[in-house]
């Protein structure tokens, strides 16, 4: 059994996708549309949706989390109860906070603490909580 993250987001998917491609250094490994299935009577593709991305897999280190586009009362807004803890090197943690901080929000700024040598928190300008642990090399 395995556990996966799985982020949906409001019509924004494909722009989350390249600002994570960008931080963690990675590519997109598969990329489907709501145009890409079929759409029958029973469950048609929503209003507006044709080009909103049903499924993406981005691999992030050893590991992948899943992405999708969500219609909006399937989705709610900006949760703290839950956030992707990355565990990478310092310089690695700091690039990647560096990107997301850009247009997000900084909850707790990269700092020494006492379980790592750099740690700390960003939300990225889609409401994603980021915690970063950096690891000595």
């Amino acid at each position: 059994m395995k556990i996966r993250p799985y982020l949906t987001y409001q019509g924004t998917c494909q722009d989350a996708i390249a600002l994570y491609e960008r931080a963690f250094k990675t590519q997109a490994t598969e990329i489907l549309r709501f145009s890409d299935i079929l759409s029958n009577a029973e469950s048609p593709i929503p209003e507006g949706f044709k080009d909103q991305i049903v499924q993406a897999i981005l691999p992030i280190g050893g590991d992948f989390i899943r992405l999708s586009d969500c219609p909006t009362e399937l989705n709610c807004p900006e949760s703290e109860r839950i956030s992707l803890a990355i565990e990478a090197s310092v310089d690695e943690v700091k690039y990647a906070f560096e990107v997301l901080s850009i247009d997000g929000r900084v909850a707790i700024p990269l700092e020494r603490t006492f379980y790592s040598p750099l740690a700390g928190v960003v939300f990225d300008e889609f409401g994603v909580m980021w915690n970063f642990v950096g690891q000595n090399d």
